[in-house]
């Protein structure tokens, strides 16, 4: 199929849209060319990176600049077991864990290790944090913008809402 050549995967849809940024130079070039794409980014979209606490510093420095390079805001956020069960902390990159405690929260929270079977860390570590701040500042829907390549589309899993891979445009 040849690609329309009015069409612009990377200008963000109608209504909220999630910026899932892994910190990874993917989702930065997918960051920077919605960026470009959208003269900035809309007040109805958020840029979230969830950190583990496992990140490697590089990782966490490379997030600082493109927020600061780029003249874009991004979240950061943690998994957090609290007194009513887990939930997440809004951090920066000052005060992100980089000594695996979110990591270790959730093994002692869940009494169990993460294994080729049961994977369960991304969704405890970066989804349910970044939906659990989506709704803490009031959204219900939104759209979720994640930074897969197109030589990597064996990648994008069936989901349920409105996943999109602006990478991937004829998917």
């Amino acid at each position: 199929m040849l690609p329309r050549l009015d069409f612009n995967p990377y200008i963000l849809p109608p209504g909220n849209v999630l910026v899932s940024f892994s910190g990874g130079r993917t989702s930065g070039y997918m960051l920077h060319e919605i960026l470009k794409a959208n003269d900035g980014l809309p007040d109805r979209a958020k840029v979230v990176f969830a950190n583990t606490g496992r990140e490697m510093p590089e990782t966490l420095d490379f997030v600082q600049a493109c927020s600061d390079r780029w003249n874009v805001s991004i979240t950061w956020v943690e998994y957090f077991d609290g007194n009513n069960g887990s939930g997440f902390a809004e951090v920066s990159r000052k005060s992100a864990a980089m000594d695996g405690q979110p990591f270790e929260q959730m093994i002692v929270r869940d009494k169990r290790l993460p294994d080729v079977v049961r994977r369960f860390c991304t969704r405890k570590l970066k989804i349910l944090p970044t939906v659990k701040y989506l709704k803490s500042i009031g959204w219900t829907k939104w759209h979720n913008a994640v930074g897969i390549r197109a030589d990597e589309a064996r990648r994008i899993k069936p989901a349920t809402g409105k996943v999109y891979h602006p990478m991937v445009p004829f998917e």
